[in-house]
Formats: C-alpha cells, sequence, structure tokens
C-alpha cells in the first residue's frame, strides 16, 4: 500500500532546458579533466571550494533556463492523484530553482531534499523515507531515469517510470490503486 511519495523535478514534474554543455565545461575546468560523466561520479571528486563555485555556476544556469520551464503533464498528473498523502521531491537542482519552480507550478511538499542537502540519490530518498516516518515498501518514488528506478529498488521502494501518456495512463490505472 502506498502511504507516501517521492518525486524527482526535472524531467518528472517539469522540464528545465539547462544548458548541460556549459555545465560539463565548468566542471572539466575545475577538476582539470575532461573524464567528468556521469556528473554525479564527478562532482564528489570536488572540494568544497569547487563544489560551491559549481553550484553558484550550476544555480545561473538554472536561473537562465526558469523563462523556459515546461511543466510535465504526466507527472503533474500523478503529483495530483497522489497530493493527499506525505510527499517529498528529491532533485539535484538547486534550492533557489526548486523554490521558484514550486511557486510557478504551484507544487507543494512535506520535505525537499536539493543538491545542498546530498549528491546521491539512494541517499536523497532514504532521508526523504526517514523525514516522512514510512517504511521503504510503502513509498512510491517517481521519476524520469533509470538511475531514478535503481535507487528505489535499492532502498526497497515501489517505482513509477514517467513515461507517455498510453503507458502512464495504463500504469495508474492498473497497478497504483
Amino acid at each position: 500500500m502506498i502511504e507516501g511519495v517521492i518525486f524527482d523535478l526535472d524531467g518528472t514534474l517539469v522540464n528545465l532546458p539547462i544548458n548541460y554543455d556549459s555545465l560539463h565545461h565548468e566542471l572539466q575546468k575545475l577538476l582539470k579533466t575532461v573524464e567528468i560523466k556521469p556528473i554525479t561520479e564527478a562532482i564528489p571528486k570536488l572540494n568544497d571550494k569547487q563544489r560551491k563555485a559549481l553550484y553558484q555556476f550550476w544555480t545561473r544556469l538554472e536561473i537562465d533556463a526558469l523563462p523556459n520551464v515546461k511543466v510535465n503533464k504526466d507527472g503533474i498528473r500523478v503529483y495530483r492523484k497522489f497530493c493527499k498523502k506525505p510527499s517529498a521531491l528529491v532533485t539535484l537542482q538547486g534550492k533557489e530553482v526548486v523554490q521558484r519552480i514550486m511557486e510557478l507550478v504551484k507544487l507543494s511538499f512535506v520535505i525537499i531534499l536539493t543538491r545542498e542537502d546530498g549528491f546521491d540519490r539512494v541517499e536523497q530518498i532514504e532521508a526523504a523515507i526517514e523525514k516522512l516516518g514510512l517504511k521503504a515498501q510503502n513509498v512510491l518514488m517517481v521519476g524520469d531515469r533509470e538511475s531514478d528506478r535503481k535507487a528505489a529498488q535499492k532502498l526497497g521502494c515501489q517505482f513509477l517510470m514517467i513515461q507517455n501518456g498510453k503507458q502512464m495512463e495504463k500504469l495508474l490505472t492498473q497497478n497504483l490503486k
């Protein structure tokens, strides 16, 4: 039984067209290497000063992309379906842009964990489950990437991949009652 829901943000609830090429280039400069993909493995190699500089740069890219943010209708449909349940947001976006998106799209969560709180998706989901006071098997993680699925499965959560409309409707009506 689903007692709480954890959502990813970008790609799941909204699409924020960040210039990731610029972000990768900045990370390459900070690490003095071209080997930075996946970014989730490169960022932990930064020291605190480098991480702070990268996060400031990343926030500027996010703010620049805000005028072009688009709502993901399938993700919002799932959000509305479960809006009465305790919910959390886990994202690699920064606090500043998350607040702006939440106001713009009118989203509300009991718990919000951003990259400033932790960069590892498993750790983010685990912290959200703990703060929600739920058991992992009673939590639905909603995301758009295989890495979201793997993190949820590692912790024992149920998982819903945001896909195209027909597949989403089938999943919502058959599996998530």
